[in-house]
């Protein structure tokens, strides 16, 4: 077979698809989410960090509060996909009968398959004030991408979640082939760790959009920073929500969106550090 690029595209590389190609891609498969024996959802994931991903999105998506709410956890292979059958307690499984929705999940997409207009643009639970990172800690995090992303230096084909502290050290990261599905790995991650609560910041290779206000909130994580920009209705939701949004361009300042510090905080804030 040849690869040779033809005329038409200078300056491309052409890769062979077949076994022995030693250029990384990216991985990714069905997985299909059962709840109590019913189907709830098939999304596509890269498969790893599965467990934290089915914590992490029954927590985002409201169904689960907490982890122990899931009582039972197995993975099953069916031909080239997965299946994840989960046993919720009592609480979660009324829970989730309330909110059901049927939803067939897709890479770019996580509104896909919703029943109405209010599931779309749901009321948010108000997050907590939380610290604003400083301008240094920010400032740091670009360097240290790189190091966290195994994946997406093979591929380059990867969305990637990190949690970081206050003074921008990076503790956690998850890639995945969808942003929702690389923040759900990681809210399940710290909530594994049993440490979900701890102060820091969510940062996101992607551009923020609702979807990601949303399990935010529901998460309970206050600070979120995003390398792409956010959409106008995103920023909207976070202001409702009280969530930190920040945009983190590679070559300018931060980029400060909404926040759950009123002035009469930042004023005492500032009194105190000085």
């Amino acid at each position: 077979m040849s690869h040779r690029q033809p005329e038409t595209l200078p300056g491309y590389h052409y890769v062979a698809t077949t076994a022995g190609d030693s250029h990384a891609l990216a991985n990714e498969v069905p997985l299909a989410i059962l709840l109590n024996g019913v189907s709830h959802a098939v999304m596509m994931v890269s498969p790893c960090q599965l467990d934290e991903f089915i914590t992490g999105f029954l927590v985002s998506e409201g169904i689960i509060r907490h982890p122990r709410e899931i009582h039972d956890l197995e993975f099953h292979r069916q031909a080239d996909a997965l299946e994840a059958q989960v046993t919720l307690g009592n609480g979660a499984h009324y829970r989730w009968k309330e909110h059901k929705r049927s939803l067939a999940g897709r890479t770019g997409c996580g509104l896909c398959g919703i029943e109405s207009l209010a599931q779309a643009l749901p009321g948010l639970p108000r997050l907590p004030a939380a610290p604003l990172p400083s301008v240094t800690a920010l400032e740091k995090l670009h360097r240290q991408l790189p190091d966290w992303q195994p994946l997406g230096r093979e591929c380059g084909a990867l969305h990637a979640a990190f949690f970081a502290d206050l003074d921008g050290r990076i503790l956690h990261a998850c890639e995945d082939v969808g942003r929702h599905n690389a923040l759900d790995k990681l809210i399940g991650t710290l909530l594994h760790q049993k440490h979900p609560g701890a102060p820091g910041m969510v940062l996101m290779t992607s551009r923020c959009s609702i979807e990601l206000v949303q399990k935010m909130s529901r998460a309970g994580q206050p600070t979120l920073v995003t390398l792409g920009a956010p959409t106008g209705l995103a920023v909207r939701q976070a202001q409702e929500a009280g969530l930190n949004l920040l945009h983190l361009p590679r070559k300018q300042s931060p980029r400060l969106y909404s926040t759950s510090i009123t002035a009469h905080d930042q004023e005492t804030r500032h009194h105190h550090e000085n």
